[in-house]
């Protein structure tokens, strides 16, 4: 290249016309990273008070600015004899082809497409000042008529802006095309990608789908083992217990005082075995959803009197009060009697079980909340209380809290765990409140007839 037209760039000033400081600023430090001179105006008629004042040597212009935009300020510099030859840059979005009319007709040299990559743009500046050059003396013109989108275009502008014009437009649906390209292959890797997890996720499906059916066999047969091994230890227990019960009845003759000892400890044993048998079989078939419920009418008044009967005896040997408050009005509910007396006797139990002195209360009583009618059994107990770090794990299967002084107490953690999932099926909501060291309060909630 002829040495004439070689750019000395310190002693290029170019012009920023940015409405945006953020983005002017990034241009700056870009544009002075070449040892070019850089200024800065907010909008198009600033940047055309600065042009009369100081000729810069290109103008680099944003399109959408307050005031003057981009095109009439690129209008506004061509049409003036003593600043037509200045190069005007528009950096716009490309959105339109007319875009590029717009910009032949007010008189641009050149367009950069939003977003621009640095290197890109600091080659096309450097491109345009060589240009500037070689369009001295060849002030030609030449005069077009085109039609686009039913509109008529006039241009009238020299060959070497047009020229520079559409290279730049083309060098940029090159690059525009690159990157389509490019993606295009990060999506056929991912397609691959993802074809090929899919193949994983099919095979953990079907390994899933094995494993499934596995469980289910698992499933049926623990169930069928419990249940025959259930019938096979819970026969023998009832003939112990009823062979016990007759001895102590002094009916084969009479006995001394250590064997009346000897099988009443025989009796509580087997009693406890067979309660733990029963809790077993009952959580198996709840799990495996074999649970029939017989919902009808219970009158709750008289199944807790029922219930309290039952467990007064066991109150009693430990010295325990059991007290009963029962809402003055009759109160009946439709549920399943079973269920609902399996749970108040589990609660109950556990309240007397794990209670060393005071009392334990069963209370009956009905409040209504949001217009619905409920009806709410609670045991309350004076024992020692649970731990608020323990009372997360309070109702998951065979768990038994260390945090009491009553841990000697037997049982295999299935009553609470039991209690939950009986309330869940009868649609009752089962809760509870515990002050460590001054004793809980369990409470079993169901919806009421009106």
């Amino acid at each position: 290249m002829d040495s004439s037209y070689d750019i000395q760039p310190d002693e290029i000033e170019i012009l920023i016309v940015e409405d945006s400081p953020t983005q002017a600023e990034r241009l700056r430090r870009l544009i002075q990273s070449m040892r070019y001179g850089a200024r800065v105006a907010g909008n198009g008629r600033l940047a055309l008070e600065a042009i009369r004042a100081r000729k810069p040597h290109l103008v680099l212009s944003d399109i959408v600015m307050p005031e003057m935009d981009g095109y009439e300020l690129c209008r506004a510099i061509k049409a003036d004899a003593g600043l037509r030859d200045i190069p005007v840059i528009l950096v716009t979005s490309l959105n339109d082809p007319k875009d590029i009319i717009r910009g032949i007709e007010c008189g641009a040299d050149n367009f950069i497409r939003k977003p621009y990559a640095e290197e890109y743009l600091l080659n096309r500046i450097g491109h345009m000042l060589m240009n500037q050059k070689l369009r001295r003396g060849q002030n030609m013109e030449v005069g077009i008529a085109l039609v686009l989108g039913e509109q008529k275009h006039f241009i009238n502008a020299e060959r070497q802006q047009i020229l520079d014009l559409l290279i730049s437009t083309y060098e940029q649906a090159v690059q525009v095309n690159s990157e389509l390209q490019a993606r295009e292959r990060q999506v056929i890797e991912l397609n691959m990608r993802l074809a090929h997890h899919a193949g994983e996720l099919e095979t953990i499906n079907r390994e899933i789908a094995l494993k499934n059916l596995e469980l289910a066999e698992a499933s049926r047969m623990k169930s069928a083992f419990i249940a025959n091994m259930s019938h096979e230890l819970r026969t023998p227990l009832n003939a112990i217990i009823g062979f016990t019960g007759a001895l102590l009845m002094k009916l084969p003759g009479p006995l001394t005082g250590e064997q009346d000892k000897q099988l009443n400890t025989i009796r509580t044993s087997a009693r406890h075995l067979l309660s733990l048998i029963n809790d077993i079989l009952d959580v198996a078939r709840i799990e495996a959803g074999k649970v029939t419920l017989l919902v009808e009418p219970v009158q709750c008044q008289e199944m807790v009197a029922a219930v309290v009967d039952s467990l007064r005896p066991l109150a009693a040997q430990k010295g325990l009060a059991l007290e009963v408050e029962l809402a003055a009005q009759a109160i009946t509910v439709d549920t399943d009697r079973r269920a609902l007396t399996q749970i108040l006797i589990n609660l109950a139990n556990n309240a007397i079980k794990f209670t060393e002195r005071g009392a334990v209360r069963l209370s009956l009583s009905q409040r209504r909340d949001d217009g619905q009618l409920l009806t709410e059994f609670a045991v309350t107990d004076s024992g020692a209380g649970i731990r608020e770090e323990d009372q997360a794990k309070l109702f998951q299967a065979f768990s038994q809290l260390d945090s009491t002084s009553t841990r000697h107490v037997e049982g295999a953690g299935l009553g609470l765990y039991l209690c939950q999932n009986l309330a869940n099926l009868i649609g009752g909501t089962l809760f509870f409140r515990s002050d460590f060291g001054h004793g809980s309060t369990f409470t079993l909630t169901l919806k009421s007839r009106h």
